[in-house]
């Protein structure tokens, strides 16, 4: 049983169906506006851009994320666990010290 023949036999307002009125989407697009009727009738539909300022935010959002998560975790892992100085945490030749351990030959 669909609401339209519920709606009937609840004694309430028969529904357009029952009166015989068609709906607007089945006359033929009527009620559509200009914009898409402009659309349609040149035959290539209007492709949205990919890259709008909502992407761009995201994007900038997420690298500030990572740049942080990156900082926080070095300063976490080098100062508080580790037991070393702000200064040491940021400093390139730290780095390059750890890199020659890892990959000496020895």
């Amino acid at each position: 049983m669909t609401n339209d023949t519920q709606t009937s036999s609840m004694g309430g307002a028969p529904s357009p169906r029952e009166n015989g009125q068609s709906s607007p989407a089945s006359s033929g697009g009527a009620s559509r506006p200009k914009e898409k009727q402009a659309a349609a009738s040149s035959g290539k539909p209007r492709k949205k851009s990919r890259f709008t300022a909502w992407w761009f935010a995201r994007k900038l959002i997420v690298l500030a994320l990572f740049a942080g998560a990156l900082v926080g975790g070095l300063y976490l892992g080098f100062v508080v666990v580790g037991g070393g100085s702000m200064s040491d945490a940021f400093d390139v030749a730290t780095y390059k010290h750890v890199y020659d351990l890892v990959f000496s030959d020895s």
